[in-house]
């Protein structure tokens, strides 16, 4: 009881009064005092407190920057055109109506540039048959099958590989059979045959033999004349049986054959002479 009088009357000391003058000493100029205490009689040192130091802190100038801006200021200076002389306004009087545009001098506007038109591409000269596919008229054409035993079926002009492709149907007279066609490109001066090759077999007849044969066909069109006639031939048993479209034959030609003038005809069959020839009555002459 009397130490916790005696502790109380302590601390009323300790906080009653003001702390001793020396007391702030140690952390400014005084080095601190090492005091004995009871850890060293055990064999424990106690702590070095170092003298703090305050800190000054010095700030450098910044780098001076490569780029200069400019501080001359220009003062702007306004000037009117009558103070160089010149009108303050331009009047310009239109000599047109109203309701037609202004006419402009060439210099100013220059003419505009002609309009560009694509060459004109030359007409394709296509080889094209004068003559209607026989196998169009069917009527026609199973009488002439029945009666000439031979006739020609259809072409196919094939303009890229310069060829003509036909058909031809033969009446079936016999097994052994040759059919061909003759074809010329100089007028009949000369004169080719390409024999044709079997293809197939008609409908067979009550007998089982077949009514007529199908035997196919290629020519070439020639290439240093723009016209080509053939007719067909068909040989069984030791006779001939012809087609030639009752005498007017079959004939392909190209297209620029029928769209060139008569007199273009007349200087390749009499040359450049102009001669004046009379036809069969000797009546009107003719190129």
């Amino acid at each position: 009881m009397c130490a916790a009088i005696d502790m109380l009357a302590s601390e009323q000391m300790f906080y009653g009064h003001s702390p001793p003058a020396g007391f702030l000493t140690d952390y400014t100029h005084t080095p601190q005092v090492r005091r004995p205490s009871m850890l060293s009689t055990r064999g424990f040192s106690a702590p070095c407190l170092s003298v703090l130091k305050p800190v000054q802190l010095t700030l450098k100038s910044a780098p001076r920057s490569c780029i200069r801006l400019s501080t001359d200021k220009k003062n702007k200076r306004v000037v009117f055109a009558d103070d160089r002389g010149y009108a303050l306004e331009q009047v310009k009087f239109m000599t047109e109506p109203s309701h037609v545009p202004p006419y402009w001098a060439l210099k100013i506007i220059p003419s505009p540039s002609p309009e560009r038109k694509p060459p004109p591409q030359s007409a394709v000269d296509l080889w094209e048959p004068r003559f209607p596919q026989p196998a169009s008229d069917y009527l026609e054409f199973r009488r002439r099958i029945t009666e000439c035993c031979v006739s020609l079926e259809n072409v196919i002009v094939k303009q890229n590989e310069c060829a003509v492709d036909g058909t031809v149907k033969v009446k079936n007279l016999d097994f052994n059979k040759e059919v061909f066609v003759r074809a010329t490109s100089d007028g009949w001066r000369t004169e080719e045959d390409t024999y044709c090759a079997f293809v197939e077999s008609g409908p067979l007849s009550k007998n089982g033999v077949s009514t007529y044969d199908t035997f196919g066909f290629r020519l070439q069109l020639p290439i240093h004349s723009r016209r080509l006639d053939f007719c067909v031939c068909f040989r069984c048993k030791g006779n001939e049986y012809w087609d030639n479209r009752n005498g007017e034959n079959y004939t392909i030609e190209k297209s620029s054959v029928r769209k060139s003038p008569a007199i273009a005809c007349a200087r390749i069959n009499y040359g450049n002479s102009w001669t004046v020839k009379a036809n069969d009555n000797g009546n009107t002459p003719y190129w």
